[in-house]
């Protein structure tokens, strides 16, 4: 599956996303089922369920693991992003107090520069890159207020013993919102690479079509069992897609945090 089409995907709202996915998956399998049965018998397509079987449950081994790769990676991605941003925040919020300690009367303007820069920073990642974050794009705007608040943290002066003893500290602060915003920035271009999907979506065909070809007395049955079992395989791949993109769609991870700092 390309980049496009997995973000494509991923934002679709999940009520209908949910049904819409599960709907077809379930109609080709019952559609399916009943069309190999209208074309051969129970009676001779039972002497595939022995080695049909074997062969099955072998497939949902291979696909087991494959999946529960899949969903443990995808769920790392996404509690790595939370962190991003939480590490990001927190550096901010540090920058936001460091400004309180140039509080002598001749350090107004850095002790105001130094604050706007913050909340600006924030803002700015708010109303402009959350939205081309989600498509891999930084913001031009966002990387005009980072060297803002870099000037405005690492040129200035400390004068007092508690001013100089916070600049070493400043300066990982603001080493910090760097390397958050570039890994933040860099979370959609890491997701499960297309060989994964392949192999996910190969497993997912394979589940749908192999049991056409296994024979039972009950036909509507054997149609609600693989209907119930796609649904279940289905919902795994739409719970993995959205992990895989923790910035995009419903379960996008929120901006709220930066508002908190921006305000």
């Amino acid at each position: 599956m390309t980049y496009e089409l997995a973000v494509l995907l991923a934002r679709i709202p999940l009520d209908i996303a949910v049904p819409l996915l599960i709907g077809i998956a379930v109609l080709v399998s019952v559609l399916g089922t009943w069309i190999v049965n209208t074309i051969y018998t129970p009676f001779q397509l039972e002497p595939n369920n022995a080695i049909g079987g074997i062969k099955y449950g072998f497939l949902g081994e291979v696909y087991a693991v494959t999946l529960a790769l899949a969903l443990i990676g995808a769920f790392d991605r996404y509690t790595d992003a939370q962190t991003t941003v939480q590490k990001e925040v927190a550096a901010l919020v540090m920058l936001d107090r460091a400004a309180e300690v140039y509080d002598l009367p001749d350090q107004t303007d850095d002790r105001i520069r130094m604050a706007s820069a913050v909340r600006e920073y924030a803002r700015a990642v708010v109303e402009k890159e959350w939205r081309t974050m989600s498509v891999g794009i930084p913001s031009f705007e966002v990387t005009h207020r980072f060297r803002q608040l870099s000037d405005a943290f690492l040129k200035v002066e400390p004068i007092t013993n508690a001013q100089q003893a916070l600049q070493q500290n400043t300066v990982e602060w603001v080493r910090q919102v760097n390397e958050s915003r570039s890994f933040r920035l860099t979370t959609v271009s890491r997701s499960l690479v297309s060989l994964v999907w392949v192999l996910l979506g190969m497993g997912t065909v394979l589940a749908i079509v192999f049991p056409w070809f296994l024979g039972s007395a009950n036909v509507a049955i054997q149609g609600l069992m693989s209907a119930i079992l796609i649904s279940f395989l289905v919902m795994h791949l739409i719970v993995v897609l959205h992990l895989a993109y923790p910035f995009v769609g419903e379960t996008a991870i929120s901006p709220s945090v930066f508002l908190a700092v921006a305000q």
